[in-house]
C-alpha cells in the first residue's frame, strides 16, 4: 500500500533529523529533502544523496538569492510556502517543511500536497491545511507532523523543539548551529507588509512581532531559536506558551493546528500563473531541441500550465536571465504617451547592463546554457540532449561566386584538413552543444508591462489570441484601419497602436501575421520617412520585436528596404535609435543567415518551420556587414555595441560563409579588447569571447592572430578566477590553440607561460573535480592536449592521486557529453604510454652506452636522458586507476615493459630507484589476467627469466620480494589455466628448473615473506609437476624443509607441512635422513596443537606427514607410491618385512599422539577418521609397545569409538 507503520517511520525520521542537524551545523541548507533523495544501505542505515541544490547559509547571507546557482529550482510537492514568494530564502524552517512532507508520506503513502497541474498544487500549499492523517496515528506523530507543515516560517517548529519532541525515543545532543541572517530580514519583512494580512483579523496581540525571535517570554535577550539545537525540556513546546510549560499528550497537535487555520491570503502574494509560466518556459528550454524561433505546442489548454508528471518533478522558477532584465531596462526607453506617460515616466532611469550571464546553469548536461527562459524567448541550444552534434556551415543563397566560397571554407573541411592531423577522437568531442547557442539580439518588453491598460483605441483591441483567429475578411479590414492611423493620425495615436502592435508580438502566431502583412512594409516606410527621434526608437522596437518573435518571414519583405532603413538607423545621432535599431537589424541578419540550402541539409533540427520558404531574395551585401562591424569600436554606447556583438555571435553559430564574413583584424581586436576590457559588464565581455571562440571554430587560420592579443597566460588565469561562463570560453580558446599547435609559427614561445603558471594544473583538477558536466569534459580535453603537446605534463597531473580518483569517479556519471569527453580522455592520455616507454627504454641504454664511452659524453647523455626517465612513475600512477587500467595493459605495452626489464639487468645510474617502479608496475599489471593469459611468452620467454636475474645480487629487499611476488603471481595464473598446459608447459618447465629452483635455497634464507612465498609456489610446481622430488633432495634443502619442526609451531604455515610430505612420501627420499632429523616427536606435536586449535587446513597435510613416517617404519614394510603425495590421496599397500636400518629410529615418539588419533577415528569427516584409524594400525606394528601403553592409556576414547559403530 505505500504505506510505513509508525515504529519504521520512528526510526526513519530519527536518521533523517540526525543528518539535517548535521547539515545546519555545517551551515548547509539539503534544499531537496524527498523520498527518492534518501538512501537506505543493506542495515538499514539512512543516507541522503543528491546535493546539487544545496547551498551554504553564507552563500545564502551574502549574495541575493537570485544570483545562486539554481536559486529558484526543487521539488514543488516538497517545497515550503514561502519558496513561492518574491524574496522566499532557503532556511532551516524549509528543510523542516520537506521533513513534515516525507513523514506525512511515509504513513499516508503520498505527500500531504498534491496536484495535477502546478498552479493547483502550489495553490494548496499555500492556502489548505494537511489533510488528516487516516487511521489511528500517535498524538506525538500527528504534533510533529503538524508543527513541521505550519506554513508560517516563523511559527514553524525549530530546531530546540524538534531536538526533544515527544516522538523521539531518545532526545537529541545539542549542538551549535550558524545564525540565519537572510531568513531573519525575510521574516522581518513579512511581519510588516505581510503577516498583518497573513494573520488576518486576530489581534494585534497574537500577531508575530518584527523581532519576534530577540526575546523570550520573561524577556531575556536571545538571538536566535535555532542556535543551540536540544537545549530545552522534554516535551515539545507551544509557541507563544513559557518555555517551562509543557505540551501534554491528549493536547498533541492542537497548538499546530490553531496555526494551519486561514491562510489564504498567502495566495495572493503569490502570481500563480507567472510562477506557473516561468516553470513552463524553463522545462521546454531544458527538454526542446529546436531553433529558438521554432513555436512550442503546448500540451495544456492553458498555454501557461505545467502538468505535474509526479511528485518526484523538478522545475525552475526563476527568471533572472539576461534578457528579462534587459526587458526592464530597454522597455523604459522606448517613449510612450497619453495617460500611462506619467507612469512610465517613473520608471525612466539609466540602462544597466545586467549580469545575469554569469550564472552558467549547473544543468549544462541537459543542453543548459545560462539563456532566456521566457515562453516568448528562444530556444538556447541547437539541441538539448548532450549529445554531441556537429553544426555545420549553413551561408545563404545569395550568388554562385558565394555557394563556391562556401565549399571552400565549410568548417568541416577545414576541421578535417588542419586540426584533426593532431587528433581525431578529441576534435570530435571538442564541442558541446552550448557552445553554439544562440540568444534573442532584440530585448522583448515583459508580459506584465504589456498586461497594463491601454488607452481607448479608434478599433477593438484583441487579444492576440483573439486577433490570430480573425477571418482574412476582418483582418484585412483591421491592418486597412491601422495603415490609415499611421498615415492621418496624430504622435499620441500612433504610438498607441504601437503600443498594441507590441503587445501583439509576443504571440508567435501573431508576430507571423504582422511581419508577413502590410503592416510590417508601413512600418519600415514610417521609420525610413520619419524625421522624429522619439517616435523612430519606437518603430524600430517593435520592428525588432516582431522580427524576432516570427517563425517565418515571406520573401517579400526583402523588396521593402527594411535593411537600408535599419542601417539607416544605425547611423542615426540618437543613442536610442541606434540601440534598437541595431537589435532589429541582428535580428534580421540571423534570420537571413539561417535561410539556406546547406542549413537545411546538415542542420535538420535548425528552423524547420522555414523549410518550404523561399530564401533567395535576402541580400546582405559587405558594406552592412562593415557598418555592424564597425560598431564595435571604441566610443559607441555600450547597448549598442551589445546588441553588435550578440548579432555576430549569433550569426557565426551558422560556420562557414558566415563566419567567414565577420573575419578582419579589426573585428578581432575589436572583440579582443572588448573581451579584455575591465571597464565593460560582465554580459558584454562574455558575449565578445563567445564570439571569439565562434570565429576560431569555423576558421582555425585565425587563431594565433587571436592569442596574439588575448595571452594564454590571461586565459589560464581566468579558469581560476572566472565565472562559469567565461570558464568555457577560456577551455575552448584553450583547446583550439592546443589542437592547432600545428598552425602556429612557434607554439613553444606562446605556451611558456602556461608552463610557468602555478595554478593551472591545480584550476584544471579543480574544474574536473567540481565543475559543471561541460566544464569538466572540456578540461579532461585540455588536460589531454597538454599532455599530448609535452610530456612535462604527465608528470604535473598524474603523480597526483586527486585527479586519478576524480577520473574513477566519473565513470559512474550519466551525463553523455561528460562521458564522450571522459572517453576520449582516455584514450589521448593512454596513447601517450607507448611512445614514453619508448623514450625511456632509448634513454636509459644511452645512459649506459655514455657510461662506456667516458665521462664527459655521460654527463651530456645522462643529463639529456634524465627528464624522461623521470616520467616512468606516471605509468605506475595510471596504472592504478581503474579508468585507465583496462586501456594500457596491452600486448604491445607488455612487449615494450619485458624489453625494458631486460634493459634493466645492466646497472645505470638511478637503476636502484627505477627498477622499484618498474616491478611495481608489473605487479599492478598481473590484475589484468585475461591479456597476460594472451601474451604467454612475453612472460615465459622476457619477463620471468630477467625478474630471476633481477632477484640475484639485489641488496634492496623490496626489490627481491617483488621479483618473486611478480613471479608467483605469474605462475599462479599460467597453472589455473587449463588451456595453457599444453601451450607452455614446456617453457613453464624450463622457468621452474633452469630460474626458480636454483634461486630457491636464497630464497628460504631471505627474509620474510620471501620463504614463505618461495615454499608455496615450490609446492605447486611440484603438484602440477614442473619440479620433481629429485631435483630438491639436497640434504641441506631437505634439513631446511624440516626445519621448521624445530621453532615455534604456532608460526608454521600450511606450505611447510605440505612440502615436508611431498618429501616424506617420495620413494627417492631417504629414510635414515628423515630419521637423522629427529623431528617425530614434533610432528606429533604439531599434530596436537591443529587438532586442539581446530586449524581445518593444516589437519589433513598434518595427518599425511604423520602417516608417511608411519609407513617408512612399518613392521611388515609397503610399498612407496610412484608419485610425492601432497595430501591423504596415497595408496600403500604391505609387502615383506623392512630393513630395520631404513626404519625412523624415533619413531616410538608417536606412542604420545595415540590419544589424538583416536579422537581423530571418531571424525565426522569420513576421510580424517580412516586416515587416523590407519595411523593407530601402522603406530602398533612400527612401535607395538609405546602404541600399546598409549591404547590403553586412552581405552574409554576407544570405547566410545565402537559404541558409535553400533
Amino acid at each position: 500500500d505505500g504505506k510505513l507503520p509508525e515504529d519504521s517511520i520512528h526510526f526513519l525520521a530519527y536518521d533523517l533529523v540526525k543528518a539535517l542537524q548535521y547539515l545546519h551545523s555545517k551551515g548547509i541548507i539539503y534544499c531537496d529533502l524527498k523520498p527518492s533523495n534518501i538512501l537506505l544501505d543493506e542495515n538499514g542505515h539512512t543516507k541522503l544523496c543528491d546535493f546539487a541544490l544545496a547551498r551554504k547559509l553564507s552563500d545564502i547571507s551574502k549574495t541575493p538569492s537570485s544570483m545562486l546557482p539554481q536559486a529558484k529550482r526543487g521539488t514543488p510537492c516538497y517545497m515550503a510556502p514561502e519558496l513561492f514568494e518574491d524574496g522566499g530564502v532557503h532556511s532551516y524552517a524549509s528543510d523542516f517543511w520537506a521533513l513534515g512532507c516525507v513523514l506525512y508520506e511515509c504513513y499516508a503513502g503520498k505527500p500531504p500536497f498534491v496536484g495535477r497541474e502546478f498552479t493547483q498544487l502550489v495553490k494548496s500549499i499555500l492556502s489548505d491545511p494537511p489533510p488528516p492523517l487516516e487511521g489511528s496515528p500517535s498524538p506525538s506523530f500527528v504534533n510533529i507532523v503538524n508543527s513541521l507543515l505550519i506554513k508560517d516560517p516563523a511559527e514553524r517548529i525549530k530546531w530546540p523543539e524538534l531536538c526533544v519532541h515527544a516522538f523521539w525515543r531518545n532526545k537529541f545532543c545539542q549542538v551549535s548551529l550558524p545564525p540565519q541572517p537572510a531568513f531573519e530580514n525575510m521574516i522581518e519583512l513579512y511581519a510588516k507588509p505581510c503577516l498583518s494580512e497573513r494573520n488576518g483579523d486576530r489581534s494585534s496581540q497574537s500577531k508575530t512581532p518584527p523581532k519576534y525571535r530577540e526575546k523570550d517570554p520573561k524577556g531575556a535577550s536571545r538571538k536566535d531559536e535555532n542556535s543551540l539545537v536540544g537545549s530545552r525540556g522534554h516535551e515539545t513546546p507551544v509557541k507563544g506558551t513559557p518555555v517551562g510549560r509543557k505540551i501534554q499528550p491528549k493536547a498533541s497537535g492542537r497548538g499546530a493546528e490553531e496555526k494551519h487555520k486561514d491562510h489564504s491570503s498567502a495566495i495572493k502574494r503569490v502570481n500563480l500563473l507567472r510562477l506557473s509560466r516561468i516553470a513552463k518556459t524553463n522545462l521546454q528550454k531544458e527538454n526542446e531541441k529546436e531553433n529558438y524561433r521554432r513555436p512550442v505546442p503546448n500540451s495544456s489548454e492553458n498555454e501557461s500550465e505545467v502538468k505535474i508528471e509526479n511528485t518526484d518533478m523538478e522545475l525552475d522558477f526563476d527568471e533572472n536571465t539576461e534578457e528579462e532584465v534587459h526587458d526592464e531596462s530597454d522597455g523604459s526607453d522606448v517613449p510612450t504617451c497619453t495617460t500611462e506617460e506619467k507612469i512610465s515616466s517613473q520608471n525612466q532611469e539609466q540602462f544597466k547592463v545586467e549580469e545575469g550571464d554569469n550564472n552558467v546553469d549547473r544543468a549544462d548536461s541537459q543542453a543548459g546554457s545560462n539563456l532566456p527562459a521566457s515562453d516568448e524567448s528562444k530556444t538556447c541550444d541547437q539541441e538539448s540532449s548532450s549529445d554531441h552534434v556537429e553544426v555545420a556551415a549553413t551561408p545563404p543563397s545569395v550568388s554562385s561566386q558565394h555557394r563556391n566560397q562556401r565549399i571552400k571554407e565549410s568548417p568541416g573541411a577545414a576541421l578535417e584538413s588542419e586540426w584533426s592531423k593532431t587528433s581525431n577522437s578529441i576534435s570530435k568531442v571538442l564541442w558541446h552543444t552550448s557552445d553554439l547557442s544562440v540568444r534573442p539580439v532584440m530585448p522583448s518588453r515583459k508580459a506584465d508591462k504589456m498586461s497594463e491598460a491601454l488607452p481607448s483605441l479608434p478599433f477593438e483591441a484583441l487579444h492576440p489570441s483573439d486577433f490570430v483567429r480573425m477571418s482574412k475578411e476582418k483582418l484585412d479590414a483591421l491592418n486597412n484601419r491601422i495603415i490609415s492611423m499611421f498615415g492621418s493620425a496624430g504622435t499620441g495615436e500612433k504610438q498607441n497602436v504601437i503600443r498594441y502592435l507590441e503587445m501583439l508580438s509576443n504571440n508567435a502566431e501573431a508576430a507571423n501575421i504582422l511581419t508577413n502583412g502590410p503592416i510590417m512594409l508601413m512600418l519600415v516606410k514610417m521609420l525610413r520617412l520619419s524625421k522624429t527621434s522619439a517616435f523612430r526608437v519606437q518603430l524600430a522596437s517593435l520592428i525588432g520585436l516582431l522580427i524576432r518573435h516570427s517563425t517565418f518571414i515571406e520573401d517579400d519583405l526583402s523588396n521593402s528596404g527594411i535593411l537600408i532603413a535599419l542601417s539607416d538607423g544605425l547611423r542615426d545621432y540618437q543613442e536610442k535609435v541606434r540601440r534598437f535599431s541595431m537589435a532589429a537589424l541582428g535580428e534580421l541578419l540571423f534570420y537571413i543567415s539561417t535561410q539556406n540550402e546547406q542549413a537545411k541539409d546538415n542542420n535538420p533540427l535548425e528552423s524547420p518551420s522555414k523549410n518550404n520558404k523561399p530564401v533567395s531574395g535576402w541580400q546582405v551585401p559587405n558594406s552592412l556587414v562593415s557598418l555592424v562591424s564597425s560598431v564595435l569600436r571604441k566610443g559607441e554606447d555600450d547597448m549598442t555595441q551589445l546588441y553588435a556583438v550578440r548579432t555576430i555571435e549569433n550569426i557565426c553559430s551558422q560556420g562557414g560563409y558566415w563566419a567567414s564574413r565577420f573575419i578582419s583584424q579589426d573585428v578581432i581586436s575589436n572583440l579582443c579588447y572588448i573581451y579584455r576590457a575591465v571597464g565593460k559588464q560582465e554580459s558584454m565581455r562574455l558575449t565578445a569571447g563567445s564570439c571569439l571562440v565562434r570565429l576560431v571554430r569555423f576558421n582555425p587560420h585565425i587563431t594565433q592572430s587571436v592569442i596574439d592579443k588575448l595571452s594564454l597566460k590571461d586565459i589560464a588565469s581566468a579558469l581560476n578566477k572566472g565565472s562559469p561562463r567565461e570558464q568555457q570560453i577560456c577551455l575552448n580558446l584553450l583547446n583550439m590553440v592546443l589542437l592547432g599547435s600545428h598552425l602556429f609559427s612557434n607554439i613553444g614561445r606562446y605556451l611558456q607561460p602556461l608552463v610557468e603558471d602555478k595554478n593551472l594544473v591545480p584550476s584544471l583538477v579543480s574544474l574536473i573535480e567540481q565543475g559543471t558536466e561541460t566544464l569538466r569534459g572540456k578540461a579532461l580535453l585540455s588536460v589531454a592536449l597538454l599532455c599530448k603537446n609535452g610530456k612535462r605534463w604527465l608528470l604535473q597531473f598524474f603523480c597526483n592521486a586527486r585527479l586519478l580518483h576524480t577520473v574513477d569517479r566519473l565513470a559512474k556519471e550519466k551525463d553523455n557529453y561528460l562521458q564522450q569527453c571522459l572517453d576520449s580522455f582516455l584514450h589521448e592520455v593512454a596513447s601517450t604510454v607507448p611512445g614514453l616507454l619508448d623514450s625511456i627504454t632509448g634513454d636509459i641504454q644511452q645512459m649506459m652506452g655514455g657510461r662506456r664511452h667516458g665521462q664527459n659524453s655521460a654527463l651530456t647523455s645522462r643529463a639529456a636522458a634524465k627528464n624522461n626517465v623521470n616520467l616512468f612513475p606516471v605509468v605506475l600512477h595510471l596504472l592504478e586507476s581503474s579508468s585507465f587500467k583496462s586501456r594500457l595493459v596491452t600486448h604491445q605495452i607488455l612487449r615494450q615493459l619485458a624489453n625494458l626489464i631486460q634493459v634493466v639487468e645492466t646497472p645505470f645510474q638511478g637503476r636502484d630507484d627505477f627498477q622499484i617502479t618498474l616491478l611495481r608496475v608489473l605487479e599492478s599489471i598481473l590484475e589484468e589476467s585475461p591479456v597476460i593469459l594472451e601474451s604467454p611468452n612475453i612472460f615465459t620467454q622476457g619477463i620471468l627469466p630477467s625478474l630471476a636475474v633481477l632477484y640475484k645480487g639485489n641488496k634492496d629487499g623490496n626489490a627481491r620480494f617483488l621479483c618473486l611476488k611478480i613471479m608467483f603471481d605469474v605462475m599462479v595464473i599460467f597453472l589455473n589455466e587449463p588451456s595453457l598446459k599444453d601451450q607452455s608447459s614446456e617453457d613453464l618447465r624450463l622457468i621452474s628448473n633452469s630460474h626458480f629452483l636454483p634461486l630457491y635455497p636464497t630464497l628460504i634464507e631471505d627474509e620474510d615473506p620471501i620463504p614463505m612465498y618461495a615454499q608455496k609456489l615450490l609446492v605447486m610446481l611440484i603438484e602440477f609437476d614442473y619440479i620433481k622430488i629429485p631435483d630438491i633432495l639436497d640434504p641441506k634443502m631437505v634439513s631446511k624443509c624440516f626445519g621448521f619442526l624445530l621453532g615455534d609451531l604456532t608460526n608454521a604455515n600450511v606450505n611447510n607441512v605440505k612440502l615436508c610430505l611431498a618429501l616424506a612420501s617420495a620413494p627417492e627420499m631417504d629414510s635414515k635422513l628423515l630419521s637423522q632429523l629427529k623431528v617425530v616427536r614434533k610432528i606429533g606435536n604439531l599434530l596436537e596443537l591443529v587438532y586442539a586449535k581446530d586449524m581445518e587446513d593444516f589437519l589433513e597435510p598434518t595427518l599425511g606427514l604423520f602417516k608417511a613416517f608411519l609407513l617408512r617404519s612399518s613392521g611388515n614394510g609397503f610399498v612407496y607410491t610412484k608419485e610425492p603425495t601432497l595430501l591423504l590421496d596415497g595408496s600403500f599397500e604391505s609387502s615383506g618385512s623392512v630393513n630395520q636400518q631404513q626404519c625412523i629410529r624415533d619413531i616410538m615418539d608417536f606412542g604420545s599422539n595415540v590419544g589424538v588419533l583416536l579422537e581423530l577415528s571418531a571424525s565426522h569427516e569420513p576421510n580424517i577418521a580412516g586416515v587416523a584409524s590407519e595411523c593407530v594400525v601402522l603406530l602398533l606394528k612400527a612401535a607395538p609397545r609405546e602404541a600399546t601403553t598409549g591404547f590403553l592409556t586412552n581405552l574409554s576414547k576407544a570405547g566410545s569409538i565402537l559404541e558409535s559403530w553400533r
